[in-house]
């Protein structure tokens, strides 16, 4: 892992806790957070994932000269 993704991970990080702290007044704020964390991390997964050789095969052939 290069050394920027690790300083960029830890920055993230540090973000994170830091506004999960300040959420901590309330137990409703500290929900809302976490599940708004949880969805940020659940696209991000889903955008990131490869498309499956299947998909890619039907998209090459739709697009094919005749």
């Amino acid at each position: 892992m290069r050394v920027g993704m690790i300083a960029l991970s830890a920055l993230m990080s540090a973000l994170w806790i830091f506004g999960l702290l300040d959420q901590l007044h309330s137990a409703h704020a500290t929900m809302r957070y976490l599940a708004l964390s949880l969805a940020i991390v659940a696209v991000a997964v889903w955008l990131w994932q490869p498309k499956p050789a299947l998909q890619e095969r039907f998209h090459n052939r739709r697009n094919a000269p005749d």
